[in-house]
């Protein structure tokens, strides 16, 4: 950028009343979730669709809320250390997986980056981001793509053992190419990928079915149930039994 485009943007910049509402324009991107928070983690910024999302129909209903109240309290803490650390550091978070549950128990997987929010004196006051449905990532993958018969496999055989050398022979790459295409593409490593998916299916489960939590854990190809339900915490926030008696 030449000195007279520079000046030119701060003049541009400096000239706008601070009430100016950028995070409209949100509203208008399809797909796309804004947000912004201050240091305390309240929530002060949002467009229509992540109103929609937590069930707000007034906006000023929503302002001072914080994770806590929305969320099961592990994924509210996870949410919180992300944005403590971008706050602390003032270094974005970019392309973080991680998962938002509807108020009907349903889940879904988001794309999430998070970027510091200073002050005209250069303080750190808080974050705000943008979050993106993730599977709209996986659909954007044209069907030529590197890695498109291990995702077509992986959806037809994810509640089965499945190994990570025998993916990446079906695309013709190397164990180390293939990782590396597949994160670059889903953002997230293959095997955790799987793990995503028989999450998601399971919570299908524990919501329709009358099936035990152990039947669930082996026919999604965990291999307890007592590994289940550790994943199913560590992505969920909260145990197989508590989501079944919360949102069944």
């Amino acid at each position: 950028m030449s000195i007279k485009g520079i000046g030119l943007r701060a003049a541009f910049l400096g000239s706008i009343r601070p009430e100016t509402s950028f995070q409209l324009l949100f509203d208008h991107l399809p797909g796309v979730l804004f947000f912004a928070k201050d240091r305390e983690g309240r929530l002060l910024a949002a467009n229509r669709g992540l109103l929609d999302l937590y069930g707000y129909a007034r906006e000023e209903d929503f302002w001072g809320v914080t994770d806590f109240e929305l969320l099961p309290r592990s994924l509210a803490e996870k949410f919180r250390q992300d944005d403590l650390k971008v706050i602390r550091t003032g270094i974005p978070m970019l392309e973080i997986v991680e998962l938002f549950i509807s108020r009907q128990g349903i889940p879904a997987w988001f794309l999430t980056n998070k970027i510091p929010v200073h002050s005209r004196e250069g303080e750190v006051i808080g974050v705000m981001g943008t979050i993106q449905d993730y599977e709209k990532q996986r659909e954007l993958l044209p069907s030529d793509s590197d890695i498109s018969a291990a995702l077509g496999h992986i959806g037809a055989h994810f509640h089965e053992e499945i190994q990570i050398p025998a993916l990446a022979a079906m695309c013709g790459l190397s164990v180390r190419q293939f990782e590396r295409k597949f994160k670059e593409h889903l953002k997230t490593p293959p095997q955790q990928y799987i793990i995503k998916m028989r999450v998601h299916a399971a919570c299908d489960e524990l919501r329709r079915s009358k099936k035990a939590i152990s039947d669930i854990a082996t026919d999604l190809g965990f291999y307890d149930q007592s590994a289940f339900s550790r994943q199913f915490r560590k992505h969920m926030g909260m145990t197989p039994l508590y989501y079944r008696k919360e949102y069944r």
